[in-house]
């Protein structure tokens, strides 16, 4: 029978993150950037499997779960891995605080290998409104899409309080570059981020270093987007964006703004989006998204940006763009 203990944060920072923590973001704070074409992309995965109530996987070694406040998270280890000195389990609880704030606990395997879990306890909004604390969200939709829960109005996000842009929601994405490009007001801004739509991204940035792309990250041109900032662009009410599980991505490596030359033929166009495009679309083929379905498009480039890919998590096919 699985031993099951208590995990409790011994190092929680609610909201204004400490200074310990907030000088580790800063110095992560840097736009990744490809050193040398010749190193050997590291996909960042631990010894060992730690499986969520969602019912997905995780075998990084950092990653990120959003909680709400007083929420137990339970976890189930492939193997007894440790935290803090506690003795080996293959269950793990943790309880989060009512208040908001960033938590980090360190889990051991007895061969010595190890996760990082950033726990973010969100803030409630008030059902129906269309603002948290000064910052302008917008109205989001009565019911959710086709019924599906995961077009359910949002009903706790994440605060960014100083630093916390930086908190490495993966091995290669961290937290601000999913914000909301929006204006804010003079609190913090706030969002919500699909983990499912954080671990598709990771696996299809491992799949593009296969294919030779060498990146560390993809350059994400839109993530999260408030309703409001959303019906600005003229997008449907029902966007994935504004439910924190889609990204606009492009690989760049030279820092140039737009997507580098995939195909190699000398030129920025849409065939370079056509070719991660494809790319996504033969891991989905090949079985690689499952849990991960979704939606995926193609966009060439315009006046305002560049070519670009679009991808979600809605959990269910949908393509466009060709």
């Amino acid at each position: 029978m699985f031993t099951t203990f208590l995990l409790a944060a011994a190092a929680a920072i609610p909201s204004g993150t400490s200074r310990e923590f907030s000088t580790e973001l800063a110095a992560a704070s840097a736009p990744i950037r490809v050193e040398s074409l010749d190193r050997r992309f590291d996909p960042g995965r631990t010894g060992f499997t730690v499986t969520t109530p969602g019912g997905f996987g995780i075998d990084y070694r950092e990653f990120t779960l959003f909680l709400r406040p007083g929420e137990t998270l339970s976890l189930t280890a492939s193997e007894p891995v440790a935290w803090e000195g506690e003795t080996s389990s293959m269950t793990l609880e943790w309880s989060a605080p009512d208040t908001p704030g960033h938590h980090r606990m360190t889990l051991t395997a007895e061969d010595g290998a190890q996760m990082s879990l950033h726990l973010v306890v969100m803030r409630a909004r008030n059902t129906g409104d269309s603002e948290i604390n000064g910052y302008r969200l917008g109205r989001y939709p009565d019911e959710p899409y086709l019924g599906l829960e995961t077009y359910r109005a949002p009903e706790y996000f994440v605060e960014v309080s100083p630093g916390i842009e930086a908190l490495p929601l993966s091995p290669h994405f961290r937290l601000g570059q999913f914000l909301c490009k929006q204006e804010g007001g003079d609190g913090p801004a706030y969002l919500v981020v699909s983990e499912r739509l954080v671990l598709k991204l990771e696996q299809i940035l491992e799949a593009a270093n296969a294919r030779g792309w060498r990146t560390d990250s993809f350059a994400v041109m839109s993530g999260y987007r408030t309703p409001d900032y959303n019906a600005g662009l003229g997008n449907g009410s029902y966007s994935r964006h504004i439910y924190g599980g889609a990204a606009d991505i492009f690989i760049d490596t030279d820092g140039d703004g737009v997507m580098d030359d995939l195909n190699g033929d000398g030129r920025h166009d849409r065939a370079d989006a056509a070719a991660l495009y494809d790319l996504v679309e033969e891991m989905s083929g090949a079985g690689h998204e499952s849990w991960l379905a979704g939606g995926l498009g193609e966009y060439g480039p315009n006046t305002r940006h560049g070519a670009f890919v679009h991808v979600d998590e809605r959990g269910f096919r949908a393509r466009w763009g060709r």
